[in-house]
């Protein structure tokens, strides 16, 4: 088989992160080639190029041999590239015709769109996927796996040479995974290129011809799938057998009091029967893929999710956070994820966001706000946790990410927690403020608080946990600890659960 896309020297920067260092390889037609690395790799990123999403910064792709510019989708189209991305691109208001013709509606030439002709040319699709969808349902109708297939039949319908399938099965059930990859199988028989971005190596090596590896942003290796096994592709994604970052400072806890207790925690479409512990004074890591309920774990301590089951204890005894009000008064404190959307108040000033979650100590007699105290709080966190600002009345939004992020610590500091719920603590900081940051967990630790870690770095996650849980696909696979703690045994439960 020939080369259908050459990448060559792709590199992609965003601001001081390097996504893409001089990326090189070639996809073969007419083959499902499978495209892995941990978060972080590059692995979307290269696809958005492909998908002429984003622009490189230096370097080129090759398509049939002649070098192309992909400066927009409708380029990508164009040429023959589609994606089927993770998070549908459809409109759930609209049927199944008019989410394949969106844009490119065909007409009769009176102006009247030919909806007769369209709703064949889509049945025609779709029944060559081996699928009995109706043309004329509406989208929100259909399972996510019918969604699915509706997007692979509107890639179809642009004539896509090249479909990039991008983590296909996160959301589809095992059997609706298996008629997946029967319909992935029937297209590169007639002459398709599947590019398969995926996690779960169980899935990759009976379907895929090649693998290629990212590592940081680097190509670190290309097989056919008959010459490397499963711990060949995690030793290269890992980067070797490497033994623990900071192994000195890793303390085992678990003869302290326990803290935290979960059993048999599930959240419907989301994780099931997770049970875990987290000891005082214990920095707990959580470590899994997209997708691997994670961060859904901690919306649940947090009392974020409407329902569950299972059983939380905090310092023996039983609790149910219905909001993030009682996790609070219940000694629980949360750093979000998305600090710009749910983190910080960018129109209030520092003094405001760190003493919104202080309402008790902040509200004197008849409700009146104790500004002094207010003040006192601030700018006793600014000095501690190095808060790099002019006044406590400047507004959040001034300051970098990772001084927003120290005012968030401080806020939940202010509620005074005995645990602290962190996910993605350091996303999108500099690397000097993380060290900071870093600081400041091992400092926490120290006093007593005890810490729950959710972080796609694995390197972060090995550095500063005591003990790394590892979830894969909504169930909680490993707990780690000791000579366990290695960069290769997380990344091996992580993608293949033993």
């Amino acid at each position: 088989m020939s080369d259908i896309i050459d990448f060559r020297n792709i590199t992609k920067i965003f601001g001081a992160v390097t996504a893409l260092d001089n990326v090189s390889f070639s996809i073969q037609e007419g083959s499902i080639h499978a495209i892995v690395g941990e978060n972080g790799a590059g692995k979307s990123t290269l696809m958005h190029i492909l998908g002429g999403e984003y622009t490189p910064d230096g370097g080129e792709v090759v398509y049939r041999g002649q070098p192309v510019r992909l400066d927009s989708p409708h380029a990508a189209h164009e040429l023959g590239v589609a994606v089927v991305y993770q998070e549908f691109r459809l409109c759930p208001n609209l049927t199944v015709t008019e989410n394949l013709f969106l844009g490119r509606e065909k007409e009769l030439g009176n102006g009247k769109v030919d909806w007769p002709k369209m709703q064949m040319r889509t049945a025609e699709i779709l029944s060559g996927l081996g699928s009995s969808i109706s043309p004329t349902a509406l989208l929100d109708d259909l399972s996510i796996a019918d969604q699915q297939i509706v997007e692979i039949a509107r890639a179809l319908a642009l004539d896509a040479e090249v479909i990039i399938m991008d983590e296909p099965t996160s959301a589809l059930t095992l059997k609706e995974a298996e008629e997946l990859f029967v319909n992935l199988k029937a297209l590169r028989a007639r002459g398709v290129t599947i590019l398969y971005i995926s996690h779960r190596l169980e899935e990759i090596f009976p379907l895929c011809d090649r693998i290629s590896v990212l590592r940081d942003g680097k190509f670190v290796g290309g097989f056919e799938i008959a010459d490397i096994d499963q711990a060949g592709v995690v030793r290269l994604i890992a980067g070797g057998d490497l033994a623990d970052l900071h192994a000195s400072e890793v303390r085992d806890h678990t003869s302290r009091q326990k803290v935290l207790e979960v059993n048999g925690l599930s959240r419907p479409g989301c994780f099931s029967d997770v049970s875990f512990s987290v000891h005082e004074g214990e920095i707990v890591g959580i470590y899994g893929l997209q997708g691997s309920g994670r961060t859904e774990v901690l919306e649940t301590i947090f009392g974020l999710a409407p329902e569950w089951s299972g059983s939380i204890s905090a310092f023996g005894n039983p609790m149910h956070n219905r909001s993030p009000s009682d996790a609070i008064r219940n000694g629980i404190a949360m750093i979000p994820e998305n600090r710009r959307d749910a983190g910080i108040f960018p129109d209030m000033s520092i003094m405001d966001n760190v003493n919104t979650a202080n309402a008790d100590d902040m509200s004197g007699f008849a409700g009146v706000l104790r500004h002094r105290f207010m003040a006192d709080t601030t700018e006793d966190f600014i000095r501690k946790l190095k808060i790099k600002t002019s006044s406590r009345f400047k507004k959040i939004s001034q300051l970098s990410g990772g001084n927003q992020q120290k005012v968030i610590i401080a806020r939940w500091l202010a509620s005074h927690p005995r645990i602290v719920l962190v996910d993605e603590l350091t996303r999108g900081i500099d690397v000097s403020a993380k060290f900071e940051i870093y600081k400041i967990l091992k400092s926490l630790r120290e006093s007593g608080l005890s810490i729950l870690m959710v972080s796609s770095e694995l390197a972060e996650i090995l550095a500063e946990s005591d003990r790394i849980l590892v979830m894969k696909n909504g169930a909680m696979v490993a707990d780690l600890r000791g000579e366990q703690r290695t960069k290769e045994q997380v990344i091996r439960y992580a993608l293949s659960g033993q």
